[in-house]
């Protein structure tokens, strides 16, 4: 079974409600490492405290049935801190190729070449030169699975995220153009393309113009011209920033064409909500305001925030919460909210925790059996509306969604 699910690792306890979730429903997923996430050792890793070799080992040791596939997300160039000081293009481009390699030695199964990142300080990289950088960097890639004798998937995309669709014709263009790059390159197609989807996460929700009701129709419309598209080229359309979407939403896209999406601020959002939680529970004030405070001040907040913004400081230390889970102090508020649990004799914080967050991965399982019902393939083949607008019908699963909750009850913002 093909995996539809994209679960961004931004923090262990995301691994673990995935591998989780796989094992208890049998369901295949794939977990998407981006490079500040997971890198290699000469990297510096990532915030997750983890090399590419190492969360290889993690997962491989905690699912020896496979369930779940490696894949590297947004592996381009620019896509990491340790490449901040590079200005020039071809020294960017060889450093994130030794990221890749370290992937394929590692067994990841998939690789994201996403060329959209400009220079430091600088405007994405144009259409065109995005564009031919993509079709240079895969085509080192293929070489180098080649020499290794490894067969890898690939994913690509060369433009960033956007609160719109694609211009159907546009992309056309475009995907053509790099597809015979790649075939003139001798390299195989790659199993998605990443479109326009109108989906994108700012702060704590969904900003993309598929999340406005007034405009869902005529974007699902577009999506199904853009996933048509993609299928008439024998490659997948990819999703990305489905985060804080009902199941019915994320139904909505599937029904339209979209054939896989990935899902990752929101598992930390929710995870550092509980983790606020369990501290207001088990009357920890203070270490409530030291993560508080620590999360703030990380400033990782900044890179999800509106233009302007309303968010407070509260919601900005919930945007950042998960950068900060491996801090030293990050770990020792942890150790003082997992002492008090076992003190009061409740369940460990680890499995609040990934309880909590394999809740949400669960809600994207559903999404997908929803859109795979025989009403909705039947209003695929018919060209009926697939479903009534969730905006008039709320997801009752989105009632008990602990990211859809207030930032931090009882906390002062």
């Amino acid at each position: 079974m093909e995996p539809v699910v994209g679960i961004g690792p931004v923090s262990r306890t995301t691994v673990d409600a995935a591998l989780t979730v796989a094992r208890r429903t049998r369901t295949p997923l794939m977990l998407i490492p981006s490079r500040r996430q997971v890198d290699a050792a000469e990297f510096g890793g990532g915030y997750l405290g983890w090399t590419t070799e190492e969360f290889a080992a993690y997962v491989r040791e905690m699912d020896p049935e496979g369930l779940t596939l490696l894949c590297r997300d947004h592996g381009g160039p620019w896509m990491h801190t340790a490449e901040a000081t590079l200005t020039d293009p071809a020294e960017a481009m060889a450093s994130c190729l030794a990221s890749f390699t370290a992937d394929l030695d590692a067994g990841f199964g998939l690789l994201h070449i996403d060329t959209s990142e400009g220079r430091p300080g600088t405007q994405p990289a144009p259409a065109r030169e995005a564009a031919q950088r993509l079709v240079e960097l895969y085509a080192r890639c293929h070489a180098e699975a080649t020499a290794r004798g490894v067969t890898v998937a690939y994913e690509i995309g060369f433009e960033p995220q956007d609160v719109d669709t694609n211009d159907p014709d546009e992309f056309k263009a475009a995907l053509r153009s790099v597809l015979e790059g790649i075939e003139a390159a001798g390299a195989p197609r790659p199993r998605y393309v990443v479109a326009q989807t109108g989906t994108k996460v700012a702060e704590l929700r969904n900003v993309g113009r598929f999340h406005r009701p007034g405009a869902r129709a005529e974007t699902l419309r577009q999506v199904s011209t853009l996933a048509a598209t993609c299928h008439q080229e024998g490659v997948l359309l990819k999703a990305h920033n489905c985060d804080y979407l009902t199941v019915e939403e994320t139904a909505l896209l599937l029904r339209a064409g979209v054939d896989a999406f990935n899902v990752a601020p929101e598992y930390g959002v929710t995870e550092t909500r509980a983790l606020l939680r369990v501290l207001d529970e088990m009357a920890l004030p203070r270490a409530k305001e030291d993560f508080l405070r620590l999360a703030h001040d990380s400033g990782k907040w900044r890179k999800w925030l509106l233009e302007p913004s309303t968010a407070t400081d509260v919601e900005r230390a919930v945007i950042a919460g998960h950068y900060v889970f491996r801090t030293d102090e990050g770990l020792r508020i942890r150790a003082e909210a997992a002492h008090a649990l076992s003190r009061r004799g409740r369940p460990p914080l680890e499995t609040v925790l990934r309880e909590a967050v394999a809740e949400r991965i669960g809600a994207a399982l559903r999404a997908v059996a929803a859109a795979r019902t025989p009403a909705a393939a039947a209003g695929r083949a018919t060209g009926a509306r697939p479903a009534p607008d969730p905006a008039a019908a709320p997801d009752p699963a989105a009632a008990s969604d602990p990211a859809a909750a207030d930032p931090v009850p009882g906390a002062a913002r």
